[in-house]
């Protein structure tokens, strides 16, 4: 038998299928059964940007705002730079008010995450494997060709710090998936209280759409910290992860 044939078969039967699934759905979009087209794109596996953004717009269709925004960012892990998905993100984002209480009040943050945001896990660990070839062979080239040293060594320094900016962004994205995941908030309102318990004091509220990170996951109970540094506990049905465990 050959294998190699039946495992590309698979192959373009699962992607016509999804094809033909994703198509279904946008027709049922197109005709206006928003509540038919959300169920028809949360059923598609895997989801890709382009489903993902879809389902957002049914959602914001159905008013579900929140859930909109969840997954407008779960289309934004996969295509971070996609200008339709940023544009309805935050026109999400706006009509629910959270568009600024969604950003850091401190610049160097709204920086670095615009930064490391730009780009997939995946691309930034190819960027790091590309600069660090480069540097070794410029460096290389430096040690070998005398005539051209000075030149070669200013061309390994950038391609050294272009290494060294990457390995950041993913050291940081690595580390923030795994220990600072990000949520949505589905509610219109949650208390984020001093402690977790129903009757603790309420430091703060949170409105729907409202994005935070999770620093403590105990089962029922989420201790969250928003954009401006602010913690609290909030109810863990309140909000959604956006990238599922």
């Amino acid at each position: 038998m050959n294998w190699n044939a039946l495992l590309s078969s698979l192959l373009l039967f699962s992607m016509a299928a999804h094809a033909d699934e994703f198509s279904a759905a946008n027709a049922l979009y197109d005709a206006g059964q928003f509540a038919e087209a959300a169920a028809a794109y949360a059923r598609i596996e895997p989801k890709t940007a382009a489903v993902h953004f879809n389902l957002g717009n049914a959602h914001f269709r159905l008013g579900a705002v929140g859930r909109a925004i969840l997954e407008y960012e779960r289309a934004r892990q996969l295509a971070p730079r996609d200008p339709d998905i940023l544009a309805n993100l935050r026109f999400a984002e706006e009509r629910l008010g959270v568009a600024e209480l969604n950003r850091s009040p401190k610049p160097l943050a709204r920086f670095w995450e615009s930064v490391t945001g730009s780009r997939t896990v995946r691309h930034w660990a190819m960027y790091e494997v590309v600069a660090l070839w480069v540097t070794m062979m410029l460096v290389a080239g430096a040690v070998w060709v005398r005539r051209w040293r000075t030149g070669l060594v200013i061309l390994a320094t950038m391609a050294g710090v272009g290494w060294g900016m990457a390995t950041a962004a993913l050291s940081y994205r690595q580390w923030a998936d795994r220990h600072a995941p990000r949520a949505v908030v589905l509610t219109s309102r949650v208390e984020g209280r001093f402690a977790p318990l129903p009757d603790a004091t309420v430091h703060f509220s949170l409105t729907e759409g409202t994005k935070v990170v999770i620093r403590e996951d105990r089962g029922p109970w989420w201790l969250i910290e928003r954009a401006d540094g602010q913690q609290g506990w909030i109810r863990a049905d309140a909000a959604e992860r956006v990238s599922p465990k």
